[in-house]
């Protein structure tokens, strides 16, 4: 499931939303409701804006099939914080296990959630905004490539 949260979608639903709100004309019959007019300029905005099909993971950046990958080896841990693991055969270190809320429903709203890092990194450095996002229950996981602005579900590849 692709979720964008864009200002131009919400732009596009707040005019069709003012478009329904218009009352009709009214009815050649009486006690006929006139049908709700949508002016063929309103873009109709999907429900909760998913605009994609899930995808697998080789449709995806290869960092993402990388961080899979490191993120299967360590069985997807579960930490009550984040956690910085070392990354096998290297210096760095990839941080995540820690709970993702999902404050802002972008995700199925009966999920619970888990954060992973796409990119390793050495310790002490800055975090990028790159994500995996996980249910353990499904194992479900979605990629996000601006620190939760976006989401897009990985179909295969990466549970």
């Amino acid at each position: 499931m692709n979720l964008i949260r864009k200002p131009r979608f919400a732009a596009a639903a707040a005019l069709l939303v003012t478009a329904l709100a218009v009352p009709g004309a009214s009815s050649a019959v009486a006690g006929t409701p006139a049908a709700p007019a949508t002016p063929a300029h309103v873009a109709v905005v999907p429900a909760a804006d998913v605009i994609d099909p899930p995808l697998p993971v080789e449709m995806f950046p290869g960092q993402v099939k990388e961080a899979c990958g490191i993120w299967k080896e360590l069985d997807w841990p579960q930490a009550n914080r984040p956690t910085d693991y070392p990354v096998v055969n290297t210096r760095l270190v990839i941080r995540g296990s820690n709970v993702y809320g999902n404050r802002s429903g972008d995700l199925p709203s009966d999920g619970t959630y888990r954060e992973y890092d796409v990119n390793p990194r050495t310790p002490g450095a800055h975090r990028d905004a790159e994500r995996l996002v996980r249910d353990p229950h499904t194992h479900t996981v979605w990629y996000t490539g601006d620190h939760y602005n976006n989401f897009q579900e990985i179909a295969s590849g990466c549970s």
